[in-house]
């Protein structure tokens, strides 16, 4: 899902929204509809947040819907998902839900949950991108900045502050191949094995 957003939204779409977007995209029905309980969106610290909200609607890739119950504070933010490709890109419901919320417990975990929307993104990217049983990964590094959203010559940044908030053990940089290699950091390995087992 993390590829799809990448491709899907405009490179000018900040982290926190494509954060928002990855949990509308993972919980939205097989119609493409959702809704985010106030609960929900102050877990993931977006409940004051409608700019983000309008940056999704203004690339066309959702629009709010209005809630039936008023006041609409108390019920959180119903939309429509408007690209259709959006629904193919997981499997069925079930797994879809079981990511959504091991992302968001990856991302609100107390390693990532005070760094900037860009480095929980790319922690998030990290874990995804390791095998099952695996806390050691390579990945292309043009790859992980398009899906942190990291601006170029900002990803050394964002992965050395993953280090410092010991999501991260360590990184390093392949010239040759263009690859970065990571290990999982101590502060994010049990959150990455909750996550896979829910």
């Amino acid at each position: 899902m993390l590829s799809y957003l990448a491709a899907a939204l405009p490179a000018e779409v900040d982290a926190a929204a494509r954060l928002l977007a990855l949990q509308c995209a993972l919980r939205a029905t097989a119609s493409g509809q959702l809704r985010l309980p106030t609960g929900l969106l102050r877990a993931m610290r977006m409940d004051q947040h409608s700019s983000l909200w309008r940056e999704l609607e203004q690339t066309g890739w959702l629009i709010r819907l209005p809630t039936s119950t008023p006041p609409a504070s108390h019920c959180g933010i119903a939309a429509q998902l408007l690209d259709a490709a959006v629904l193919a890109q997981a499997p069925g419901r079930q797994h879809r839900a079981h990511a959504a919320d091991g992302a968001l417990r990856m991302t609100s975990c107390p390693a990532l949950r005070s760094l900037p929307a860009s480095d929980q993104l790319g922690g998030l990217a990290l874990a995804a991108h390791l095998s099952p049983g695996n806390i050691q990964g390579v990945i292309e590094a043009d790859q992980i900045g398009r899906l942190c959203a990291a601006a170029p010559g900002a990803l050394a940044d964002t992965l050395d502050r993953l280090v410092a908030a010991r999501a991260v053990d360590w990184w390093s940089y392949d010239p040759g191949a263009e690859d970065i290699t990571w290990a999982l950091g101590p502060a994010l390995v049990k959150q990455y094995a909750n996550a896979l087992t829910g």
